[in-house]
């Protein structure tokens, strides 16, 4: 017979519970506004002004803010480059012209009525509704790059996808 035995490297309370009995555990809280809890916020004349820690020259301060205005450009480029390989990204993977997209929709449709299609309880009205696109289906490799066109052409078909 093996009891619980405690692990030495547990702390004996874990969210507010004591982790040997289970009952919650009381933590005194800070009532005094010098201990923690700040009754009102500070006014912008009374709090106090940060220094800095030394004195910095002209020539430092010209370097940082240079550094920084750098800083900012390279990661503004590095922006335009990944939007730039997104917007291609859906070009290159999908059909070329409107007859492959028809030619590679009838396939899609017959392949997803190959497949067994998933029920689904709708969660704000209770309804169930039939002939869900299983997520499975969606994520194939062949089918995600044509999911963009292929789904209105599901749904006219009497397939609804899973998150709509």
């Amino acid at each position: 017979m093996r009891h619980k035995k405690r692990m030495k490297h547990h702390k004996p309370n874990h969210n507010g519970k004591n982790r040997n009995t289970g009952k919650r555990i009381f933590i005194p809280r800070a009532f005094e506004p010098g201990d923690g809890n700040k009754k009102t916020k500070p006014n912008c004349e009374t709090a106090p002004v940060k220094e800095p820690k030394r004195e910095i020259s002209e020539k430092e301060m010209g370097r940082k803010a240079k550094l920084k205005k750098e800083r900012a450009e390279r990661v503004k480029h590095a922006q335009e480059n990944w939007r730039a390989e997104r917007q291609d990204q859906h070009h290159d993977t999908c059909c070329k012209d409107d007859e492959a997209r028809t030619k590679k929709n009838a396939w899609l449709l017959k392949q997803l009525g190959a497949i067994r299609c998933d029920t689904v309880l709708e969660e704000g009205t209770g309804i169930m509704i039939g002939k869900v696109i299983p997520r499975s289906f969606e994520r194939r490799p062949d089918v995600r790059a044509h999911m963009r066109h292929f789904a209105k052409v599901a749904e006219e078909a009497g397939y609804k996808r899973h998150w709509r």
